[in-house]
């Protein structure tokens, strides 16, 4: 397994920021990985590993994952998705000597927050591209969502998507949200998944709880400037493949990609992520 070469802390609003930096220092093509819940930077450990010397990595642990720090995580407000968005710029900010644009790639939470970020106007200055894997727009969602719910032929594929996302709606109750970590990682066993620190499981709660309810009620509308590259694993057990329905609707430059690959498809296919991500860096999809 690499080691990075490199670490330091990011300051961003009410949080410390954890950033590692991996492959070639001296690359004119700088990518930056985004991990989801309920992990932090290490589950791109075998990614990193595929992309070797082709790339500069930066990688950082998200608002309640890993070494990154949040001076007041008892409070929503800590882990709303405008302030992830501010951490994204910051780590950006804090990379020394940057080349040339940004190329991120994103994974289930990580991907939901940055379509946040990619909506500031900065975005198509600081971003050469972006790869989601497993992460929709929330706010892609709410609209997609009330567009379904006005069609009754659709509403199938709005009561299947609720059913997949159980756990979130968990997070929210009383009492009984706080065994829905622990069930979320045991949903799945066939499901080939780094391990789960119970820590990060139990801090990234927070990230859904402070804004799936908010902004699937009322948000800015959904847009992305920044080429973009929607990757589907079509046996998701978390996300239907269909919600990539309608993005091309606010990305005017979208391709999508489907993969024979289930939920945690950059850590059980790192190479395939790395070339993938490379590739469209590099232009060539």
């Amino acid at each position: 397994m690499t080691e990075p070469h490199s670490r330091w802390t990011a300051h961003s609003t009410g949080a410390a920021l954890a950033v590692f930096e991996y492959g070639d220092p001296e690359s004119d093509t700088t990518v930056l990985l985004v991990h989801g819940y309920p992990d932090d930077h290490t589950m791109f450990h075998q990614m990193i590993d595929a992309i070797g010397d082709r790339a500069r990595v930066i990688a950082y642990d998200t608002r309640g994952g890993g070494r990154t720090v949040v001076e007041r995580p008892e409070r929503s407000e800590s882990f709303a998705i405008e302030r992830l968005a501010d951490d994204t710029y910051a780590v950006v900010e804090s990379i020394p000597d940057l080349r040339g644009p940004v190329h991120a790639f994103a994974h289930d939470w990580g991907s939901v927050q940055m379509w946040e970020p990619m909506r500031d106007p900065r975005a198509v200055e600081v971003f050469g591209s972006f790869t989601s894997v497993s992460g929709p727009s929330i706010d892609h969602l709410r609209e997609t969502s009330r567009r379904r719910g006005l069609r009754p032929t659709q509403w199938p594929s709005v009561l299947g998507q609720l059913g997949r996302s159980w756990y979130i709606w968990g997070f929210h109750v009383p009492v009984l949200g706080k065994y829905v970590p622990r069930l979320f990682v045991e949903a799945g066993p066939a499901d080939p998944a780094p391990a789960a620190d119970p820590l990060n499981m139990q801090r990234g709660v927070e990230l859904y709880r402070a804004n799936i309810i908010r902004r699937m009620l009322s948000g800015p509308p959904p847009r992305c400037d920044v080429p973009t590259l929607v990757v589907v694993p079509l046996k998701d057990r978390f996300l239907s493949p269909d919600l990539v329905q309608d993005v091309d609707r606010w990305v005017p430059d979208l391709t999508v990609l489907e993969v024979d690959a289930k939920h945690w498809w950059p850590w059980s296919h790192p190479g395939d992520a790395a070339d993938v991500l490379l590739d469209h860096a590099h232009g060539d999809r």
